[in-house]
């Protein structure tokens, strides 16, 4: 089916570097540089944020730290993975 998503959110992600849609929760995640991964839904609406994790290090990005591609990836794996634990366990 065709998804339907508002002009407040391609407003917001127009200039981000990297979007996962993640439709069965109808989130988005994205990445415009920072040390920071926002979730919007899918009116625009900013839904929260979460901090880019460094896998060599096991810490959280700092604001000037150059950020690894990979790292931005699987922070949004980790929480699309934590996403559908939840579901399951509800």
């Amino acid at each position: 089916m065709r998804q339907v998503f508002s002009l407040e959110l391609i407003r917001n992600l127009h200039l981000a570097r990297y979007v996962y849609f993640n439709e069965e929760f109808q989130e988005v995640y994205a990445w415009f540089n920072g040390p920071q991964i926002k979730i919007f839904d899918f009116t625009g609406e900013e839904v929260g944020h979460t901090t880019i994790i460094n896998e060599q290090t096991k810490s959280e990005y700092k604001q000037n730290d150059d950020i690894e591609y990979r790292d931005v990836t699987t922070s949004i794996d980790s929480i699309v993975r934590q996403l559908y634990v939840e579901s399951d366990n509800e």
